[in-house]
């Protein structure tokens, strides 16, 4: 059984590493914008309640963004994490407690088997959250320069985080309030857990669930959307 959940969707990034005019999230794949692919995914459970999608600017959002009572727009933070900490705190003045799901606006290429799994799996377990990781399959080399080599990593304990991630309410509340105010090293809301005892799970995903990052990666989604299977 699903729980019901809200979805945060940090959209207030400007895709400076793209390059483009446009934030990566309101291109276009085919006929849809990227972030609409998962809006779309998400709108398709009926457990999912509310979606809060935080961005740069309330005055510039898309006339084709997809349109849902469910969804609510406000304006973002300075970074990703505070955007999502602007959403949570949406959620906690609406006195909600449901479950909250984070997922980045530039990974459309989501499998609805996959989530609908993960739902399944997080909702029957006593996990404070649960992610959608993937174990590294590259040599990892440290290097505080960024030229010389200062040792490798081991690859056999290296996970990827990505999105979806998935938390009990009270636990996540639980973990902003022991974490300082600031949000520049959160790159990912599981890493507010690291020095907590709640358990946060990985999920092993499909190597389709890529993050549009850079120009090619638009190319590289085109062509997973259109070969997904569910």
């Amino acid at each position: 059984m699903i729980e019901a959940f809200t979805v945060i969707i940090p959209s207030a990034g400007n895709g400076e590493r793209f390059g483009s005019d446009i934030p990566k999230q309101y291109l276009k794949i085919g006929q849809k914008l990227v972030i609409n692919y998962s809006l779309e995914l998400f709108l398709n459970f009926k457990e999912c309640k509310k979606i809060i999608i935080a961005v740069s600017n309330l005055n510039a959002i898309p006339k084709d963004l997809t349109k849902d009572s469910r969804i609510e727009i406000i304006e973002g933070g300075q970074s990703r994490a505070e955007s999502v900490r602007k959403c949570f705190d949406k959620i906690s003045e609406a006195q909600s407690s449901m479950n909250v799901l984070i997922h980045d606006a530039a990974r459309p290429c989501l499998i609805k088997g996959d989530v609908d799994k993960f739902l399944k799996l997080f909702c029957s377990s006593n996990f404070a959250g649960m992610i959608f990781a993937s174990p590294s399959t590259d040599t990892l080399k440290l290097s505080v320069d960024g030229k010389n080599i200062d040792g490798s990593a081991d690859r056999s304990i290296i996970w990827q985080a990505q999105t979806p991630q998935i938390f009990k309410y009270e636990n996540l509340n639980n973990a902003y309030s022991r974490y300082p105010e600031d949000y520049k090293n959160i790159t990912d809301e599981s890493s507010l857990f690291d020095e907590i005892k709640d358990e946060v799970f990985l999920y092993s995903c499909s190597s389709k669930n890529i993050k549009i990052t850079h120009e090619e990666d638009l190319q590289l989604a085109e062509y997973l959307i259109q070969n997904i299977k569910e």
